[in-house]
């Protein structure tokens, strides 16, 4: 008997322990948990969505009823929300030692239930992001495109803008409403595309879907980026162009445009031209007229400017106004977004980057500069610091998001590595600018 009551005491001991054992590793991997799902975002792709045509490899004899000819005829999912999407979810797909750190991308878009609609939740599916903000209005036909892809890798563009033509404010919010539910990590950024060719969201109408946007998806406490990327700015009506556009600015964090683009925004006279850090820009890629047009930009109220310069790369601007990038920090974790770190008042030129094999396909470039920056202007970036700078001071400044954002690009130019093939994650492409270990530069 006693034997059996020392069995039945060491058992009890030993189970004790164990259960003590169990608790405090079930602890650790709780915190564990809590420091993975801390680290997890999402980001919201929204806006014009187009199933585009590719006729890849054209001539242009510069005639108008020329018989010209295409090497191949490709189809993809075309437009900013799509474009977008597709890029960030290709990016931020985790290698096996980096799944604890996955990131969402969801596509909030209309379509039509349809051939065209069809192909582009396929394509959405392909690339990795998500497709259950993607709204399908069982009344409307999917945009698409048809875009000749020239020989020296610029384009052109044929569109029926379809169901894009009434995707309304009540709409969006509505899929908005919808993610806040169903999207369990917190929203980085929510990035919309494309205004001028959407009549239902310009003018108050864009500013009140990004004020109620953000309100909506910081409602857990998480700060949210919102950037806005312009296409289809109408040069024949410059005045309309700047209504569309103007009333929104104030709600927009970073807001992407080319040189055209900033043309047909600009005032008839011109202010006194922008004066930012010196010792940090360089300006002789823009004009005096374009860097007035950028500071009034700030003056109403956006956070940061991002200028595409084609071959010469990108020029990008932040506020002098220290307030404004304030507002985009957390009362929890003021060092939660990059963009609210930045020092205000610098402007920065990056350059564009030599594909080595000549093999071009510039469509979605554009899209690709612009996701990539708002991708290390968010939240993201400071996961990025914590995992690069174990021993040495390094921040994601605006030069280095800006050279992110002109490697995103350079990938999805690439026509070898454009739709995922031997492209480098989100992760990797940082850690080459950490290392300094960056491509040969584009001589625009």
């Amino acid at each position: 008997m006693m034997v059996i009551k020392a069995a039945v005491a060491a058992a009890a001991t030993f189970h004790s322990a164990t259960s003590l054992r169990a608790r405090s590793l079930l602890s650790e991997a709780t915190a564990d948990d809590k420091m993975s799902n801390a680290d997890r975002g999402s980001i919201i792709c929204a806006g014009l969505s187009c199933l585009d045509l590719q006729l890849v490899g054209c001539t242009q004899s510069g005639s108008d009823e020329a018989i010209e000819r295409y090497d191949e005829a490709v189809h993809c999912a075309g437009g900013s929300a799509s474009m977008t999407g597709t890029t960030l979810a290709l990016l931020l797909r985790p290698s096996d030692d980096e799944e604890q750190h996955k990131e969402e991308v969801h596509i909030l878009t209309k379509i039509g239930p349809d051939f065209a609609g069809n192909t582009l939740l396929e394509f959405y599916r392909r690339a990795g992001a998500s497709t259950s903000l993607v709204l399908t209005d069982e009344t409307a036909r999917t945009s698409m495109a048809v875009l000749p892809v020239f020989k020296n890798g610029k384009r052109g563009c044929f569109v029926n803008l379809a169901c894009n033509d009434g995707f309304t404010v009540d709409e969006v919010l509505g899929q908005v409403a919808q993610g806040v539910k169903s999207i369990a990590s917190p929203t980085r950024a929510f990035l919309f595309g494309y205004p001028h060719l959407m009549p239902k969201m310009q003018g108050d109408s864009l500013r009140s879907m990004l004020q109620n946007a953000r309100q909506k998806l910081s409602s857990g406490g998480s700060c949210v980026l919102l950037g806005v990327d312009l296409n289809g700015v109408d040069g024949s009506d410059p005045g309309a162009a700047r209504e569309a556009l103007i009333p929104a600015l104030s709600e927009i964090d970073v807001l992407h445009l080319n040189e055209d683009e900033a043309m047909v925004l600009s005032s008839s006279s011109p202010s006194e031209c922008t004066s930012g850090n010196d010792d940090d820009v360089t300006t002789n890629d823009v004009s005096p007229q374009l860097l007035s047009q950028i500071a009034s930009f700030h003056a109403q109220g956006c956070a940061v400017v991002l200028l595409s310069l084609g071959s010469k790369g990108a020029f990008v601007s932040v506020t002098p106004d220290a307030q404004r990038l304030q507002q985009l920090s957390s009362a929890s974790d003021p060092d939660s977004i990059a963009i609210s770190q930045w020092t205000p008042g610098t402007q920065v030129r990056v350059p564009a980057f030599q594909i080595a094999h000549g093999e071009i396909n510039a469509n979605g470039a554009g899209d690709a500069l612009f996701s990539g920056f708002c991708l290390a202007a968010s939240s993201w970036s400071c996961i990025m610091e914590r995992r690069l700078c174990e021993s040495d001071e390094w921040k994601v400044t605006p030069q280095v998001a800006g050279a992110f954002a002109s490697l995103v690009a350079w990938q999805r130019c690439d026509a070898k590595t454009r739709d995922g093939d031997g492209m480098r994650s989100a992760v990797q492409l940082m850690e080459l600018i950490h290392r300094g270990n960056l491509p040969d530069v584009l001589e625009g």
